[in-house]
């Protein structure tokens, strides 16, 4: 009788607490999909997430753009300071979904009229950008769709200061010092910030949970645990959509059609707008007028070379100079000693032979 209650209480507990799933850089999956990129944000979207999840940069001209790097060099394979260019030369490189880096603005613009697109918003840095952020946000009317993240207190007190009225997430560091803020997040899991934070009725959340089990472990009550961050948010939602206290928000195992605005340009050069956007058998389709669904698959992208997310260690045989992107011309200044292990983030193909992302802007081959 007692794990039958467990069971009970482990399916609606989500439900009723409101379990947070949260687009770790869209539904990137882990490089499938281009982080940051439009693609793996409607995915995302159309699986009815909580959050998506948005790093942010400032360019030279003060432009808010959507990157986790201040550096164009692991996603887009060219070595590019982004707070060294301005907007519009930034939008001259593609990633491996064939697009170009997005300002916030496009991001708000594209989801403004789906009341259900929340987002997460990290600042750079100590906050510098927290001015400009804000006025973004008051600009699109965002307020009660807003989350605020930082690892700095800095850039969290400047927030509160600026935005008392929009919650604010602490990530990593002590979860005692959480402070004015409403949630704490971390890498890892332990106990003891659970309780104390359930004990300040605060919200505690994990990123880097990417696994089914790891799912399901976090999903179980006694954990505390009220949202994961993930790089895997459609797996997390159709484990989420198991029990029948969540398909109520689903058509069967069909996710449903969402709002959106987004400028297309299909196969044939001609350019369509969409207003909607769905989920079906794993594949993106999008409305367009006058009254006609258009597979992703019919949209243009651009050709790209660029790298590919993923992650793994690597075995250096030799002294192996770093390079700073995918020309391979220009020296970071460093050299790996011979028989060495590194771990690398990023991959693509250089001459035919696969080469490694380091971090930022650091490639040997």
């Amino acid at each position: 009788m007692k794990k039958l209650i467990t069971l009970i209480f482990l399916a609606i507990f989500p439900f009723t607490c409101g379990f947070m799933n949260i687009a770790h850089r869209g539904d990137n999956e882990q490089g499938k999909y281009a982080e940051h990129s439009f693609a793996a944000y409607d995915r995302a979207v159309c699986a009815q997430v909580d959050y998506l999840e948005l790093d942010l940069q400032e360019s030279a001209d003060h432009v808010l753009v959507v990157s986790h790097d201040n550096n164009l060099s692991r996603v887009f394979g060219v070595d590019q300071s982004i707070e060294k260019n301005t907007f519009k030369k930034l939008t001259n490189y593609r990633n491996q979904s064939g697009e170009s880096i997005h300002s916030l603005e496009e991001v708000f613009q594209r989801y403004q009229n789906n009341p259900q697109v929340k987002f997460m918003l990290e600042p750079k840095g100590n906050g510098e950008d927290a001015k400009r952020i804000v006025k973004l946000v008051n600009k699109y009317h965002l307020q009660k769709r807003v989350l605020f993240e930082s690892f700095s207190d800095s850039a969290l007190s400047k927030l509160a200061r600026l935005a008392p009225e929009i919650p604010r997430t602490q990530l990593a560091g002590s979860y005692k010092a959480i402070g004015r803020s409403q949630d704490f997040a971390a890498s890892f899991y332990t106990s003891d910030a659970a309780n104390y934070l359930r004990d300040k009725n605060k919200k505690y959340m994990l990123w880097g949970v990417n696994s089914s089990k790891q799912m399901y472990k976090f999903l179980n009550p006694d954990k505390g645990v009220t949202g994961l961050l993930t790089d895997f948010p459609i797996r997390l939602a159709k484990i989420l959509q198991e029990n029948n206290y969540f398909r109520i928000h689903y058509q069967s195992i069909i996710f449903p059609t969402e709002k959106l605005a987004a400028n297309l340009k299909l196969k044939n050069g001609n350019q369509v707008q969409a207003d909607q956007v769905k989920l079906v058998n794993n594949q993106l389709w999008y409305h367009v007028q006058p009254n006609m669904w258009v597979s992703e698959k019919n949209l243009f992208h651009h050709e790209s070379s660029a790298p590919r997310a993923q992650v793994g260690l690597v075995k250096v045989d030799k002294a192996t100079p770093v390079w700073t992107d995918l020309s391979f011309k220009k020296s970071a200044g460093k050299t790996l000693r011979a028989h060495s292990h590194w771990n690398y983030f990023a991959i693509a193909k250089y001459h035919g032979k696969r080469v490694y992302n380091l971090g930022g802007n650091q490639w040997i081959k």
